[in-house]
């Protein structure tokens, strides 16, 4: 072959095929391997003694390969797959097949997409196989945010799919036992403006979806088991109660202030001393007047107008009932509320030249023994009747 001259690609595979065929033969595979042994390489220790003629330079040459398909049959393409199956790559080479990737846009599947076919082929593979890489993969997305183009494309890939019941039952199992991600963690402020759903309406199917999804979780006996365990174990925690308590006062507060409680009527401690009321004979409308403006300055909770007995019902928070506040920083609501009933007292007790009895009972009181208290007002009925 004369110098600086070029194999065609006839010769190329001719030669090619020589030495597969060569190196085919166990024997001859030998023979070079005795050959070899105990024989020292001429450029042992002799590092950068040759250098390369095209290093540092790119495109000189192009792959005889390059751009052509179907030039491996597909015992070739096995016989290639087998002989680099359980092959370790040294983290040199794996670095260099990176950096090929990310220079290189043509590399593997860099810009495209698998078809559907090819992707329910991989699924189908890839089921219930554990990745080899799975420590380092867990370890990679320990603290990777996902940005919010992605997040985006995520929901709207998954927008419409209906997950498998046996999808979710293996997704509950492999969570079972571990701590949830936001445990302890604050969540942000969600009331008011700040709300997603601030000044907007859910549309009439969403509405119908929410309700059929709620149906459906609550027909599930697994479900409502779990959730009467959760609801059981918060009950007996006394400092998750305090907390709940605590965090329900806060949330009344901020309604009331910002003008978005509404007005308190009918109150369940009221609605329990009516039903007494009524199972002992007395009359609404006749014997006593629910929810009665008197003198057209307070409104009263019950009142029994021939005998001249006003009964006020006071919840425990808001007219900062003593036996639970005492000793404590009142808020300034209770404070109010207090001084509005001290006036309504003196007052009513005052009116009509001291004619009218003013009785007042405790929400906890009426949750207690409602029996008691409706005793008491009794006793005030028939001392006035005398």
């Amino acid at each position: 072959m004369k110098k600086d001259s070029k194999m065609t690609e006839e010769q190329r595979k001719r030669v090619s095929e020589a030495q597969k065929k060569r190196f085919a033969n166990p024997e001859e595979r030998k023979k070079i391997g005795e050959f070899s042994k105990g024989r020292i390489p001429w450029n042992k220790g002799t590092k950068g003694l040759v250098k390369s003629w095209n290093k540092g330079k790119r495109g000189l040459q192009v792959a005889w390969n390059k751009g052509k398909t179907g030039i491996y049959s597909e015992e070739t393409r096995r016989k290639i797959g087998l002989a680099s199956k359980g092959r370790k790559l040294s983290e040199d080479h794996k670095r260099k097949i990176r950096e090929n990737a990310y220079r290189n846009s043509s590399f593997g599947m860099k810009g495209k997409r698998h078809s559907e076919e090819t992707r329910k082929k991989l699924s189908i593979s890839h089921k219930g196989q554990i990745p080899k890489n799975l420590e380092q993969l867990i370890l990679l997305s320990i603290g990777h945010k996902v940005s919010e183009e992605v997040r985006k494309k995520i929901s709207l890939a998954n927008r419409g799919r209906k997950r498998s019941e046996e999808s979710i039952e293996k997704n509950r199992l492999a969570n079972l036992g571990k701590p949830a991600w936001n445990k302890g963690k604050k969540m942000p402020e969600m009331s008011g403006a700040k709300h997603h759903m601030f000044g907007k309406t859910h549309s009439e199917e969403s509405l119908r979806k929410m309700s059929e999804a709620h149906k459906k979780q609550m027909a599930n006996q697994e479900f409502r088991r779990r959730l009467s365990e959760i609801h059981k174990k918060r009950l007996s925690d006394p400092e998750e109660m305090k907390r709940q308590s605590e965090t329900s006062t806060r949330t009344l507060l901020k309604q009331y202030e910002s003008g978005a409680f509404p007005k308190q009527t009918n109150t369940k401690p009221e609605r329990e001393i009516k039903e007494e009321l009524l199972k002992r004979g007395y009359n609404e409308g006749m014997d006593f007047i629910h929810q009665y403006k008197f003198m057209n300055k307070f409104m009263c909770d019950f009142c029994f107008p021939k005998q001249k007995v006003i009964i006020e019902v006071d919840g425990d928070f808001w007219h900062a009932n003593p036996i639970k506040y005492v000793g404590k920083k009142l808020h300034k609501h209770q404070i109010k509320g207090i001084s509005r009933d001290k006036s309504k007292k003196a007052y009513i007790s005052a009116a009509d030249n001291n004619s009218w009895t003013f009785l007042s009972f405790w929400e906890s009181d009426i949750k207690k023994d409602v029996a008691k208290c409706v005793d008491g007002i009794e006793e005030a009925l028939a001392k006035k009747s005398n």
